[in-house]
């Protein structure tokens, strides 16, 4: 008994020892949610006079740079960009490494660190550290506040930069392409605001850029840009808001290629306004040679159709697109045929306000609605309308559509003819509808709804639009058979009445067509009838 004793009273204490140690580790601490601290700089912050080819920044604890290269901006810009350490490792100190020559005189220079600056254990951001100097025998002091709002979508990009040019006698509008601006800043934090700072009195255009190659220039068709439309006076109190927008290259033809016997493909690069093109064939044919030209619905290319297959080795072209004129060259070879096939659209389920889609690999030449037999499930047949878009080669369907409802669509041999006087055989579709309880409705009222025609879109948190509506007199409107979700409204003032958002133009001044949001409070919930009023921010 007295040996068990001991050997219980050795574990007690062995336990003890051990919990003891346990409290007493270095990871059993509070976690560290301090910033890293700024301790000094050689040469000191908001130097004068400013000379030296090298800076070191002395901070508190060990700290690593995270993404420094979209972080860290230097404003007016040094290039080349200069070198940065330490990189990949921690330090108590940030060294930059000034490129010789490349300072302006005169000039006062601010480098923002936004938040790259953090603690090496936790990773805490020091947020927005900036160190300023000036090669001159004053800083500038001058500064410009705003906010960034992206023109079509909800949510604006991170990392828009801010450029600012000044108005001096070799200024264009096009230099947002060739030149560095003469300041530039991010907006960086979750408000997208903006604030440049250290700046000199002048004149000057204030440009808003998603600058996704970090190079301070205009790429249209890769980058997102906005403008003030007039020219920006320092120092000013007014906080400027810019809205950027999608941008298209200009356009361009590209050669084409055949894919087959009788089809060429011309891609192009920039946005085709398809009642302002023309393609001519230059070269001397047949005059039995026909053509027809269709759209690809999924990428910028045109599908050119042509028949008699005629007695050359190459085709030249003319591809008109408003004032530009390319002649294009193919060369042509005796290959394989496509033979016709249909697609139809959907497969089965089908909603109350969707039509049915039916697309041919082949131009579409006529449709025979006759050879359409649509009936409900009790063999009632179900009237139907049809429309055909040649251009975009397919032919849509639409009819009421009751709930719980099956419906055969029978497309009967004979119904479409192609370019080429192809015929389909049967093709048989087997529909269904839903319950109306699966779907919610949507009474709507947009309050603040300031003019007309206003394109009216339902749409979740991935922009993806549920429903659309274009109302040209009124504020309300119900949206029925909605499919259970959060939503928010999107509004489109269509000033130009053409259907669709335009986007804007930089050289030609034009901004574009006014976008706002409102969220839907309530969750839209299966078979539940929402009654809302939103107002537009």
């Amino acid at each position: 008994m007295k040996k068990l004793q001991e050997f219980l009273y050795i574990l007690f204490v062995i336990a003890f020892i051990y919990g003891c140690a346990k409290i007493g580790r270095p990871d059993g601490g509070p976690i560290d949610e301090e910033p890293p601290k700024f301790v000094s700089s050689n040469p000191e912050n908001y130097s004068i006079l400013f000379d030296k080819e090298e800076i070191k920044i002395q901070f508190d604890e060990f700290v690593k740079l995270n993404n420094p290269r979209q972080q860290i901006i230097f404003s007016p810009p040094i290039l080349p960009r200069p070198e940065l350490s330490p990189m990949g490792v921690a330090s108590k100190e940030v060294k930059i490494k000034l490129p010789l020559d490349s300072l302006e005189n005169n000039t006062t220079y601010t480098i923002n660190f936004g938040q790259s600056i953090e603690d090496n254990n936790e990773g805490n951001p020091l947020p927005f550290f900036k160190y300023v100097f000036s090669t001159g025998d004053y800083l500038d002091s001058l500064k410009l506040e705003g906010k960034i709002n992206d023109m079509f979508y909800r949510e604006t990009p991170e990392f828009v930069s801010l450029l600012l040019y000044e108005k001096d006698s070799l200024y264009t509008d096009s230099i947002v392409f060739k030149e560095t601006p003469t300041y530039v800043s991010y907006a960086m934090d979750s408000t997208r605001s903006f604030t440049l700072e250290n700046m000199k009195a002048g004149t000057y255009k204030l440009i808003a850029l998603e600058d996704k190659n970090n190079d301070y220039k205009f790429n249209p068709g890769r980058e997102k840009i906005g403008f003030v439309d007039e020219f920006i006076e320092l120092p000013t109190e007014i906080g400027y808001i810019i809205n950027i927008f999608d941008t298209y290259k200009d356009f361009k033809a590209v050669r084409p290629k055949q894919i087959s016997k009788h089809h060429l493909i011309f891609g192009y690069e920039g946005r085709l306004d398809s009642a302002d093109y023309k393609i001519d064939l230059l070269t001397k044919v047949s005059d039995t040679f026909n053509y027809r030209i269709t759209k690809r619905r999924d990428a910028d290319t045109l599908d050119y159709w042509f028949k008699p297959y005629p007695e050359t080795d190459s085709l030249i072209f003319s591809f008109q697109h408003k004032a530009e004129n390319d002649s294009l060259i193919v060369k042509i070879k005796d290959m394989e045929k496509d033979s016709l096939q249909i697609e139809t659209k959907p497969k089965s389920s089908i909603g109350f306000s969707e039509n049915v889609y039916v697309r041919a690999n082949l131009p579409i030449e006529s449709i025979d609605t006759t050879k359409i037999e649509l009936i409900d499930k009790d063999s009632v047949k179900v009237n139907f309308q049809t429309r055909l878009n040649k251009f975009q080669n397919q032919l849509e369907i639409s009819f009421q559509k009751e709930e719980n409802a099956n419906y055969n669509m029978t497309f009967y041999p004979e119904f479409i003819s192609d370019f080429y006087d192809n015929t389909n055989d049967t093709i048989n579709l087997r529909l269904r509808t839903k319950s109306r309880a699966d779907f919610s409705t949507l009474d709507l009222t947009i309050s603040n709804l300031d003019r007309y025609p206003a394109i009216v879109q339902l749409v979740d948190e991935d922009e993806k639009v549920e429903k659309s509506v274009v109302l040209t007199s009124s504020n309300k409107y119900l949206f029925e058979f909605v499919n259970p979700g959060k939503y928010f409204v999107k509004v489109i003032y269509d000033d130009n009445n053409n259907g669709v958002w335009d986007s804007g133009d930089y050289l030609k001044g034009i901004q574009p067509e006014e976008v706002k949001y409102a969220k839907v409070k309530n969750e839209l919930r299966a078979n539940w009838d929402i009654i809302e009023s939103v107002r537009l921010k």
